[in-house]
């Protein structure tokens, strides 16, 4: 017995150890299992509910139509190496222009039951002919533009339908309160052939100006940015928010990076679109001076003591500003108590005050303040139209035989004329064209003096197309493009 009580208590050891490496096993491998499954996160959605995003595609996608159009540009035969060689069967050498046909495509949205429908200008302007289809349509409405802003790129078509359609449309949103960070849903027609495409992002950004943007460069600038996917053929579609409500109108993308794209504020446009349906066109206020913003280092090149507002460049002759007393060099400090620092929001200040309206105006002039009270006319676009084609469209220029001037613009050519002035608003400034920028060629006509550019201006007066120059900017050339009018 002694001897077996040793071994039937090792076995019995065994058991127990066994059984309890078993209950261990089990603690380790079964216990987490069902608190694992509880955490899986699929577990916690609910698959059955729409994503938002959907919610506003079914909302919005129905009112956002594609833009097709046609233009006719000039084709210079003159130059071309094919028909260069028949030059001589044309009298005195003069070949033709040839008129071609150029499609083009955007987007835009419906406004109203009736077909009224908001797009770019940049998208309609200069046009033969405007289609518009539905998302999933095949027929197609001809358009007729209403009315179109170039210093906003803002322009309103209508189409009709001949059984009395109602039409359907977008809930205007308030992009005064859209924050940075919010949702942006741009919808669109990128490409001119991917209709109803949605694109999601956010609001990176607000307030954005100084953009130059292809086929025109608007002079009243305040874009929203986001980084919902933007391309060509975007423009003119609407920018909404996660409830399906415009904030913005589609603009313009930088070619050059990605998850770049610019809005137009629905709240601007607001004001604007009344009145191109009424109108035809934009009355705005004018106070008549030429303005650029101030910094440091603007303020110690004139010796001035101050080092923020408008810098008055120029008063326009007859203007509010010249009945008002207002001088070249004065600054701008306070526009009806409102601070004046940035130069768009100035512009913004004046274009929205109402056609006789009086405002005061604050100003810095030889180290003291100066009051003016001033009352704004409408804006003179035939005057202004007038003007450009006498300074030919806001520029002047001089011969390039002045040494002093050529080393102290950094010009290393003989040939073409320098631009010596701009006048701020001009098509000539909203091209980008620069003081010191030499032109060399107008369209395809070589520029060697100012006799030469006199001749091409005189020629190109009246114009309502596109106008390319060849320019010299230092030490490289660029081609830059006037849209008149």
């Amino acid at each position: 017995m002694r001897n077996l009580l040793p071994e039937k208590a090792v076995a019995i050891e065994r058991r127990i150890w066994t059984a309890c490496l078993l209950f261990f096993a089990l603690g380790l491998i079964g216990a987490p299992l069902p608190i694992q499954a509880a955490e899986r996160p699929h577990d916690s959605l609910d698959l059955t509910s729409p994503s938002p995003f959907r919610q506003v595609a079914e909302k919005v996608v129905p009112a956002v139509v594609s833009i097709e159009v046609t233009r006719e540009i000039e084709v210079a035969m003159q130059g071309h190496p094919f028909f260069e060689q028949f030059r001589e069967f044309f009298p005195e050498g003069r070949m033709p222009e040839n008129h071609q046909p150029i499609p083009g495509a955007g987007s835009g949205f419906l406004v109203d039951a009736a077909g009224t429908i908001v797009t770019n200008n940049h998208v309609v302007t200069g046009t033969k002919s405007i289609m518009v289809t539905l998302p999933g349509e095949r027929d197609s409405y001809e358009a007729e533009i209403l009315g179109a802003d170039p210093r906003s790129d803002l322009a309103v078509i209508r189409i009709k339908d001949p059984d009395g359609r109602s039409f359907p449309y977008v809930e205007q949103g308030n992009s005064d309160s859209a924050r940075v960070g919010d949702w942006a849903i741009a919808i669109g027609n990128p490409l001119g052939q991917l209709e109803g495409t949605l694109t999601v992002g956010v609001i990176s950004a607000k307030g954005r100006t100084d953009l130059n943007i292809m086929g025109g460069t608007p002079m009243y600038q305040d874009f929203i940015q986001t980084d919902a996917a933007i391309n060509f053929g975007n423009s003119g579609g609407p920018l909404v928010d996660i409830g399906g409500r415009v904030i913005g109108i589609n603009t313009a993308i930088n070619a050059a990076g990605q998850g770049i794209g610019f809005a137009i504020p629905i709240n601007l446009a607001a004001k604007i679109i009344p009145q191109l349906v009424a109108d035809g066109k934009v009355t705005r206020a004018y106070l008549g001076v030429a303005p650029r913003e101030l910094d440091a280092s603007y303020a110690e090149a004139l010796g001035l003591d101050i080092e923020r507002g408008i810098l008055i460049e120029d008063v326009m002759p007859g203007t509010p500003a010249d009945r008002a007393g207002l001088r070249e060099g004065d600054v701008i400090t306070q526009f009806d108590g409102e601070k004046t620092e940035d130069v768009d929001r100035f512009r913004f200040m004046v274009a929205e005050k109402g056609v006789g309206d009086k405002i005061d105006l604050e100003l810095h002039r030889d180290g003291k303040s100066v009051s003016k009270s001033v009352k704004l006319i409408e804006f003179p676009e035939d005057e202004i139209a007038a003007r450009d084609q006498q300074d030919w469209f806001g520029l002047e220029v001089e011969d390039l035989n002045d040494s002093e001037l050529r080393e102290s613009l950094e010009i290393d050519t003989d040939s073409g004329v320098v631009i010596t002035r701009i006048r701020a608003g001009s098509p000539a400034d909203r091209a980008e064209l620069r003081v010191g920028d030499v032109i060399q060629k107008i369209k395809n006509i070589q520029i060697e003096d100012k006799e030469d550019f006199e001749e091409a201006a005189s020629k190109l007066r009246g114009t309502d197309k596109r106008i390319g120059l060849l320019v010299q900017r230092k030490a490289y050339s660029t081609f830059l493009f006037i849209t008149p009018e």
